[in-house]
């Protein structure tokens, strides 16, 4: 899970310093994902959906650094 995260965030960083992730690129269509990316959230991570097309759709702020969880095969998220 926490493999997923980095490469998310590596994907992520290649979205100018936008404040809003949403309709930005993502990695793993049709799957949720775990993304950190600087000056959102304040650093927080969050989990978003990946839609079909590869553009991320933002569904959840997380509220601690480390507590965005994947779990279902990456059908569901928790941030706890």
């Amino acid at each position: 899970m926490k493999f997923t995260m980095i490469i998310s965030t590596a994907v992520l960083a290649g979205i100018a310093t936008a404040t809003n992730p949403n309709g930005g690129p993502c990695a793993h269509a049709e799957q949720f994902e775990c993304g950190v990316l600087e000056g959102y959230n304040n650093g927080n991570p969050f989990a978003f959906w990946c839609a079909s097309d590869n553009k991320i759709v933002v569904a959840r702020l997380c509220d601690c650094p480390s507590c965005c969880t994947l779990i279902d095969d990456f059908k569901s998220y928790t941030c706890l």
